[in-house]
């Protein structure tokens, strides 16, 4: 995947100057899109920018640190919490069935990427399936040394499926004139009801990261907020400047990992990736049709509430969309909480140990 030195890069904390630089070709990124009135620019024209620069220059890309990550999730956090209203509170008892839908909807996903990557790829059972579990990588990472799974097969697909729903699908959106659904019209939050909601999400995401939960200062921004707003506590939505400047880090932060990428793998893989991963989209667009007709939802809600993208990425890509990302959060941590309960019983069954 990467050099030795690049590895080390990534592994060791980069000086603020270097995140700043990766973040300021995320920034020019995002306002480029923005201007071309594409739905979410800020986060796809960052993650765009940033892995292109990583793909052309690896040395000038360095990952954003835990400083700058926590400062993203926590003003995507807040952001996302504030879409919440009364009525949405009362929506979800929606979401029992929905989230039902969903897990049925991973496991068909899974399987049948898993099934195509063995017969006409030929790789492995190990490969296939953890490349085809949705929207798992970081815990997906942890898996591979216990396993015999050709890590760059794996990766591949998993940030090639990143990169799909994060930079293509507002661009698709756009293109294909999707309904949006009608973004709020309240007016901003004061700034000082935001830093409020800011430090109080950031001591609840504290305790939920310390607690090894995946994307725990997301969620515990999104949940103060949430509450705030629901109970009408505060009545607007987080200012522009903090939505747009959440995006862009989200970008950055997720289209720095493709610094040193190996671009020839994908390439020679591209058959099966590409046609896994698209086979994924349409079985998940399938389910999503059949939950939003059943449950009267809006099908780009449900779409991106069972699309196998990341837990942040997709809250926030709901939120720039303006459909419901609390609805779009709830079943990604319902996803995530499925995956870290039921892999450890899949690995211990079916996949072969590394030697």
């Amino acid at each position: 995947m990467t050099t030795v030195s690049k590895s080390k890069v990534f592994l060791v904390e980069q000086p603020m100057s270097r995140q700043l630089a990766t973040v300021g070709i995320g920034l020019v990124g995002g306002l480029s899109l923005m201007s071309l009135g594409i739905p979410a620019g800020a986060m796809s024209g960052s993650l765009i920018a940033v892995a292109t620069m990583g793909s052309l220059r690896p040395a000038s890309i360095v990952p954003l640190g835990k400083a700058l990550r926590f400062m993203a999730m926590l003003v995507s956090g807040v952001s996302i919490g504030a879409a919440v209203t009364p009525e949405t509170l009362h929506n979800v008892a929606t979401y029992p069935a929905s989230v039902t839908t969903m897990m049925i909807c991973v496991f068909v996903m899974t399987a049948i990427s898993t099934l195509i990557c063995i017969k006409f790829a030929g790789w492995n059972r190990s490969t296939a399936l953890l490349a085809s579990v949705p929207g798992a990588l970081a815990y997906i990472l942890s898996i591979i040394p216990t396993t015999n799974a050709n890590t760059p097969r794996v990766v591949a697909v998993q940030m090639v499926r990143v990169l799909f729903l994060m930079a293509l699908v507002p661009v698709l959106v756009a293109e294909s004139g999707m309904h949006l659904a009608i973004g709020s019209v309240r007016p901003d939050d004061s700034w000082l009801m935001f830093a409020a909601e800011c430090a109080a999400g950031a001591c609840l995401g504290y305790v939920l990261t310390r607690c090894k939960l995946a994307g725990g200062m997301l969620l515990g921004a999104m949940t103060v907020s949430a509450l705030s707003h629901g109970f009408e506590v505060a009545h607007g939505r987080a200012p522009q400047i903090a939505l747009i400047s959440g995006q862009i880090l989200i970008g950055a932060w997720s289209g720095s990992r493709f610094a040193g990428f190996d671009w020839g793998l994908f390439l020679r893989q591209s058959p099966v990736i590409v046609g896994s991963i698209t086979l994924t989209v349409f079985i998940a667009a399938g389910f999503a049709g059949v939950t939003s007709v059943a449950l009267a939802l809006p099908f780009g809600a449900t779409f991106l509430a069972f699309s196998p993208g990341g837990f942040e990425a997709m809250a926030v890509l709901a939120l720039a969309l303006g459909f419901d990302p609390f609805y779009v959060a709830a079943h990604h941590l319902a996803r995530f909480f499925l995956l870290n309960f039921g892999m450890p019983v899949v690995v211990r069954l079916f996949l072969t140990k590394k030697p």
